[in-house]
Formats: C-alpha cells, sequence, structure tokens
C-alpha cells in the first residue's frame, strides 16, 4: 500500500497551482459532465510507441521521506473504500476528520507543502531540471498529492472531499467537473478543470490505462496538464504505482 500512497501529493499540487494562479477569484461551477468537452480514448494504450523514449524522474529524499511518513499515518486507518462507501454521512465526516483533519497530519501536511514549495522554487530558478509539468509558475503548495494518495487508499469519496475542501473557489472562468464515470459507472476522472470561454480542458486526474511498454491494461492514477489537446495527451504518474517490469513510453513521466 506504501507504494499506492506516494500517488496522492503530486497531483493536489497541481490542482493547488491552477487555484493560486488562476486570474478573478470566485466561486466555481461544479457538475457531473460538460456534454461539448471532446471525447477522450478510454483505452490510453492506442498512445503506445514501442520506440518511445523512457521517461523516469525521481523525487528529492526529503519529499519521498515525508511521503513515506505520510505512507506510515494512514496506514493507522484501516478503513476501505467500501467501509466509506457504507458509511452514513453523520460516520463519514466522522471518520473524515479523524484521518485528515488531525493535528498530525495537518502538520505532515504542512511540512510536505513547504518542502514541496522549495522545490518548485528552485526548479524555477534553473537549480535542477523540471519533473513535475511543464508548469512556468513556482507551485506555492503541494496538498494536491495527498487526494491521489486518498483515492488510491481510501477511495474516491475520500478524495473528492479533500479536493473539494482545497479548492473552494477557483477563477469564475473556470469549471470543475467531478466523477466522470464510463457507461460501466465506473469513475475515470476524479476532477476535470475547463476553462470556459474555449470549453478546453486543462486539468484532468485520471484512472485508466497509460501508454507503457510493455503495454499493460491495468489502470493507474494520473493526470494530464495542458493548454492544447497535444500536450492534454500526455500522461503523468508516479513509478511506485506502476510495477517495474513496465517503462514508460514518450507520451508517459513517471516519478
Amino acid at each position: 500500500m506504501r507504494s499506492y500512497l506516494k500517488v496522492v501529493p503530486l497531483f493536489l499540487s497541481l490542482l493547488l497551482l491552477l487555484s493560486a494562479v488562476l486570474p478573478g477569484f470566485a466561486s466555481a461551477s461544479s457538475s457531473e459532465s460538460v456534454s461539448s468537452e471532446p471525447e477522450y480514448i478510454q483505452d490510453e494504450s492506442t498512445y503506445l510507441n514501442e520506440d518511445s523514449e523512457l521517461v523516469d524522474e525521481e523525487l528529492p529524499t526529503e519529499i519521498i521521506e515525508l511521503e513515506e511518513e505520510i505512507n506510515h499515518y494512514l496506514d493507522e486507518f484501516e478503513y476501505t473504500e467500501q467501509d466509506f462507501e457504507n458509511m452514513s454521512e453523520e460516520e463519514f465526516e466522522k471518520a473524515y476528520e479523524d484521518i485528515y483533519l488531525s493535528s498530525e497530519f495537518l502538520s505532515l501536511e504542512e511540512e510536505y507543502n513547504k518542502e514541496f514549495a522549495e522545490y518548485e522554487a528552485e526548479q524555477e530558478a534553473g537549480m535542477m531540471k523540471p519533473m513535475i509539468a511543464p508548469i512556468l509558475i513556482p507551485i506555492a503548495a503541494a496538498a494536491g498529492r495527498f487526494a491521489i494518495q486518498a483515492a488510491a487508499k481510501h477511495g474516491t469519496k475520500v478524495a473528492s472531499k479533500y479536493l473539494k475542501n482545497k479548492l473552494k473557489k477557483v477563477g469564475k472562468n473556470y469549471t470543475l467537473i467531478w466523477n466522470a464515470k464510463n457507461k460501466n459507472g465506473k469513475i475515470t476522472s476524479l476532477l476535470k478543470i475547463q476553462y470556459k470561454p474555449t470549453k478546453q480542458i486543462i486539468f484532468r486526474v485520471d484512472n485508466g490505462t497509460i501508454p507503457l511498454k510493455p503495454g499493460s491494461s491495468s489502470w493507474y492514477w494520473h493526470y494530464h496538464i495542458g493548454n492544447t489537446a497535444t500536450k492534454m495527451k500526455h500522461h503523468y504518474s508516479l513509478r511506485a504505482l506502476v510495477p517495474s517490469k513496465h517503462k514508460p513510453t514518450s507520451q508517459t513521466t513517471l516519478y
């Protein structure tokens, strides 16, 4: 389970970046789907190119150690995704507060955000190769990665609540689209952020196949970010989430 927990903080950092830098802060529109959004291929293994360059990246030791500490903390709570789904609203709120609003977790979160902000500042200053995404503005906090961690360990209900608490307001030109499902009722996108003027999806937290070598039909939590359709085809996930026998193609980056 520890490996899955490393999935979380990376994505939420990007979400917080968007909430921090989008202009005109105001309450965001929310919906479950947007009919005008172009369809994306569900079986993303069609992007696979056997001759693609392999891209493996690694986070600083300090951040990895904090992720492991957070992993140990969350391992103390043995709730499963089904447990959360079966809870009453009152029981769910109580369990969520006990885990994600405790002083211990908030302290770990604050320390992680600080380390990640310093890491991004170093990248922006050109001190190291950018490894998170093609982002021009430093990420102020990395709390977004916790949401993916929550999705992997406690399910999408918990992860969605965490994200909603962190993204209560974004720029008025953006729409948040939650929990998009496929025809079988399975969540394929935990969150999409759409730019209203163009109806372009600029950020997605997805659950699905990703281009790997050799190919895999397994689903992995990952994200897409970009202001063009081409950039949105690139996949970002964690090395710890994907079995070591699989390598990323040029359309996938594993950290």
